[in-house]
């Protein structure tokens, strides 16, 4: 019972460490997926103005609705919104590759359990190495080539 107690209490204070990472960034946490109804105040004082700038604009406004949050700040002018596009793509790094992360475990765990008997750790690697790239295998020339050395299938 003691030796659970002492890794309970090693998980809690790792998650009341992590939560308390999570809090020094709050602010900035809430400014990324919403900057149009954030207090530009509360925003980090290199940043304060830009917000400003997209909250008045009805046309951001919209597009901020429209488009998904990465393609929002991919479209941003550069030259007007330089700071938030800078801070976005920083929110997106730290968040983006926990979603890779996230992703590719659940990848692996659906390929796994699905095919656990004849799943070796090369199949593994390579179901994960696919399923994490953006290539598109040309499938028509794979099969046309493979009936070749193959008549028989």
């Amino acid at each position: 019972m003691r030796r659970y107690a002492a890794d309970i209490s090693s998980l809690a204070e790792e998650f009341q460490q992590r939560f308390r990472d999570f809090a020094a960034i709050e602010k900035e946490i809430t400014l990324f997926p919403s900057p149009f109804s954030v207090d530009p105040d509360d925003a980090p004082d290199h940043l304060q103005l830009e917000p400003i700038e997209l909250q008045c604009g009805a046309e951001c406004r919209s597009r901020h609705q429209q488009l998904p949050l990465v393609d929002f700040y991919r479209q941003l002018d550069n030259g007007r919104f330089q700071e938030i596009r800078t801070f976005a793509k920083k929110m997106l790094s730290l968040f983006g590759s926990t979603y890779l992360c996230e992703k590719t475990f659940s990848v692996m765990n659906i390929n796994k359990n699905r095919l656990r008997t004849r799943l070796s750790d090369s199949h593994l690697r390579d179901i994960l190495r696919i399923k994490t790239t953006v290539f598109e295998p040309d499938l028509a020339y794979l099969l046309q080539s493979r009936s070749q050395y193959h008549p028989s299938h």
